[in-house]
């Protein structure tokens, strides 16, 4: 039914196209537009045997015409004597094409340029011979018909260039989309994964410390029921430690090890890195402008991590701009002295002159939600500089004026941000 369907709605796209024409020769015979998109409707619905195509199409498109031709001339002898050779027209391409180009195994545009050219130069000098009656043909005629098949064809293949190139087009547009998305997909899981090791250290130390406790009760004199509980508690906290350690490697098997192999410049993350967040400030209708400046392009191993810390300070400027009107952030890359530098500026609220010492604490937040009364977890900027000290071995620092903005500057050694040679 659905194969039925799709027949009958190419078939009335040709119908409609064959209205726009031009008559040659004799009168009845027509030159239409359908005949240059026939071959593209052909060429992209290769699943559809196009006897099927064109013998419905040889139905459809006369009578569509029939319609008009009788309600001008109201004489149904006249308008058969006109659609009839049309129908051979449509039958004739159809059968061409099919023994042609449709049942070869292996075809490309040139088979398909030829195929197209024959079938329908050698189908309108059938209809045209009814037409005549099998006579009064000229030279000039097959001339003629020769150099308006060559220009159809040129034109019907020029189309089916242009929609492949557009549609690889789409398909490469798609593809880098979904490379982005998987980069800071990857970046965010790799940076949790980083963040969870190091809980591990510390749910490792609360196991210690539960056990030493169950010890230390079991040696003096306390009640039984404080001994069990103490020892529950250590064993709860060593099953949390395996369901901890069996998620992490989850995750890391899940990523594999071939990511960490592959460097990356830096002028492609940042396109990537912008991309996110402009999506971001559309999406949130923020009056922010964000701007990189970088000089001198260099690779990085450690991509997916530096994605992340960058991409965490940008959102971090972001929020601090909710309220600003023309807001900027500026992110400046340079290469100074054996040093990669990072520079994370912006214009927003900044950070009061007491809290800047603990910003980089765990758990350390300004941010809190009037509507909920929620206080954010303050992770972000902890995360941040536990990366580009243990990953890079590299410095963060900030400078911040209240209600004038923040800066953020990072740096790191070139050799330890390139990694070795691959």
């Amino acid at each position: 039914m659905k194969k039925i369907k799709s027949i009958f709605i190419i078939s009335i796209g040709i119908a409609l196209a064959s209205q726009v024409n031009l008559n040659f020769f004799v009168p009845g015979f027509i030159i239409t537009l359908a005949v240059v998109i026939l071959p593209v409707f052909l060429y992209f619905y290769k699943e559809f045997n196009p006897i099927e195509i064109l013998f419905t199409t040889g139905i459809v498109s006369p009578f569509y015409r029939g319609i008009f031709l009788y309600i001008a001339t109201r004489d149904l002898h006249t308008t058969l004597g006109f659609i009839g050779p049309d129908v051979l027209f449509y039958f004739t391409y159809g059968i061409l094409f099919y023994l042609i180009y449709w049942k070869k195994p292996k075809t490309n545009l040139t088979d398909l340029f030829f195929s197209v050219f024959f079938c329908d130069f050698l189908s309108n000098v059938l209809e045209i011979s009814v037409m005549l009656g099998f006579k009064g043909y000229s030279y000039d005629m097959f001339q003629n018909l020769a150099l308006i098949a060559f220009i159809r064809t040129v034109v019907a293949i020029s189309i089916i260039l242009l929609l492949k190139y557009y549609k690889f087009l789409l398909i490469k547009e798609e593809h880098e989309e979904r490379y982005r998305k998987l980069i800071l997909m990857t970046s965010s899981v790799k940076s949790e994964i980083y963040f969870m090791n190091k809980n591990n250290a510390d749910i490792e130390d609360v196991m210690k410390k539960a056990y030493f406790l169950y010890k230390t009760i079991s040696e003096q004199n306390y009640p039984i029921d404080l001994k069990n509980i103490s020892l529950d508690i250590a064993k709860d906290v060593h099953e949390i430690k395996k369901d901890y350690i069996s998620v992490i490697k989850g995750l890391e098997e899940m990523l594999g090890g071939k990511t960490d192999t592959v460097k990356m410049n830096i002028e492609d993350m940042a396109n990537i890195i912008e991309i996110d967040v402009k999506e971001y400030i559309k999406r949130n209708k923020y009056n922010v402008g964000l701007k990189f400046a970088i000089v001198g392009n260099f690779n990085v191993r450690e991509h997916f991590y530096l994605v992340s810390v960058l991409r965490n300070l940008i959102y971090n400027s972001l929020e601090a701009m909710e309220e600003i009107k023309n807001g900027y952030i500026k992110i400046s890359i340079t290469k100074n002295q054996g040093y990669c530098v990072f520079v994370i500026s912006d214009n927003g609220k900044g950070i009061k002159e007491k809290d800047i010492e603990y910003i980089f604490n765990p758990g350390f937040s300004t941010k809190f939600n009037t509507e909920t009364g929620d206080i954010c977890r303050g992770i972000g900027l902890a995360h941040v500089k536990g990366i580009v000290n243990d990953i890079f071995s590299g410095t963060i620092e900030v400078h911040s004026i209240a209600d004038k903005g923040t800066e953020f500057i990072i740096k790191i050694k070139e050799d330890k941000m390139e990694g070795e040679a691959i």
